[in-house]
């Protein structure tokens, strides 16, 4: 498991992707393609007020996109407005990694991926890992969104899942229509796609109360809870 160590990392660019979540890459100096695992995240450095405060940010990439990182951040409070404000040049210091969500080695059992607003993050870091690997199994992702407007990375999905035949993508909206789009909550829709839940492997990830809520349906479903695992994120 990679150890924490300090880094300066450098913005290289800042986009909104959703009315609310912005993609964030930087320039993380000194980091070598094996300083992260996939799901793990950084504790970027803020000051406010003569004080320095952190926040937990999931990586959105690969490791082997080292030495630069994507961070998926919804922009929904001071720490995370204050990161979607930097600039491209802007620097900020960051402690990583950190986490226990992560993938060292390709699993043999179906996985499948749930996930609701920036949740995405960590995820996302696993799915473009997987892909740069051999001999994988069935990759399922579930996305909910709020409505069409609020589904990251929802061209970068359909298109893998065009490409590759082990990739399955099935976004959900609470509210509104769009195309491809499921309607509901996103876990009410897993069980018309997925058969074979007790030797599937679950990551959940989404805000606060809902992880629990996603993960007491799939049990009611039939998953293994030894097979799911969960992270949570919290917005400020």
């Amino acid at each position: 498991m990679p150890q924490p160590a300090d880094y300066r990392a450098t913005v290289l660019c800042s986009m909104r992707i959703t009315p609310t979540i912005w993609s964030i890459f930087l320039h993380v100096e000194g980091a070598q393609p094996s300083w992260f695992l996939p799901g793990q995240s950084v504790w970027p450095r803020f000051e406010r007020e003569g004080k320095t405060f952190t926040k937990i940010y999931s990586i959105a990439s690969s490791p082997t996109l080292a030495p630069e990182i994507e961070l998926c951040i919804s922009n929904v409070g001071w720490a995370s407005a204050y990161m979607c404000a930097l600039k491209p040049g802007d620097s900020v210091d960051m402690r990583g990694p950190y986490g226990l969500m992560t993938l060292d080695t390709v699993p043999e059992t179906d996985l499948i991926y749930i996930a609701e607003g920036s949740g995405i993050a960590p995820i996302k870091s696993h799915i473009e890992w997987l892909f740069e690997q051999e001999n994988l199994p069935n990759v399922w992702l579930f996305y909910g969104g709020t409505g069409p407007d609020e589904v990251p990375y929802h061209a970068l999905w359909k298109d893998l899942s065009a490409r590759e035949l082990k990739f399955r993508y099935i976004p959900t909206v609470l509210g509104g229509a769009g195309e491809d789009l499921e309607v509901g909550p996103v876990e009410g829709v897993i069980p018309a796609f997925i058969k074979d839940r007790e030797q599937a492997r679950v990551d959940i990830c989404a805000v606060g109360d809902r992880v629990d809520q996603i993960k007491a349906a799939l049990l009611s479903q039939h998953f293994a809870a030894q097979n799911i695992r969960t992270e949570r994120f919290c917005s400020y």
